[in-house]
C-alpha cells in the first residue's frame, strides 16, 4: 500500500504539475478557453489605455473564474497580468528621474 501511494505520487507530480509543485490545470472545453482569453485581451486593452483600477477590478474578478465550467483563466496568465498591472501603475506613480 506504501508502494502504491509513493507510485501515485510520482505519477501525479510528473503529469499534473509544472515540475515546481503547481498543479496545472487544462480548459474543459476550446469555448471556455477562448471566453477566458476574450476577458484577458479586455484587460490587456485596459492596462494598456492606462486604465489601472478597472483593469484592477476585472482582474481582481477572475481570480474565482475557475469556479465556472464554462469559462478557464489559467493561473500563470492571471499572475502575468497582476504583474503587469503592478509594474506599469508603480512606473506611472514614480516621479521621473535623469
Amino acid at each position: 500500500m506504501f508502494l502504491g501511494l509513493i507510485l501515485w505520487m510520482g505519477y501525479y507530480y510528473f503529469f499534473h504539475t509544472d515540475g515546481q509543485g503547481r498543479v496545472t490545470r487544462e480548459a474543459d472545453s476550446p469555448e471556455a478557453a477562448a471566453q477566458g482569453q476574450q476577458t484577458l485581451q479586455r484587460a490587456d486593452a485596459l492596462i494598456n489605455e492606462r486604465q489601472y483600477g478597472p483593469a484592477k477590478a476585472l482582474l481582481d474578478s477572475l481570480r474565482d473564474a475557475d469556479l465556472n465550467p464554462a469559462f478557464f483563466i489559467s493561473t500563470e496568465d492571471l499572475e502575468q497580468r497582476f504583474d503587469t498591472l503592478r509594474r506599469r501603475s508603480y512606473r506611472e506613480k514614480q516621479p521621473n528621474r535623469i
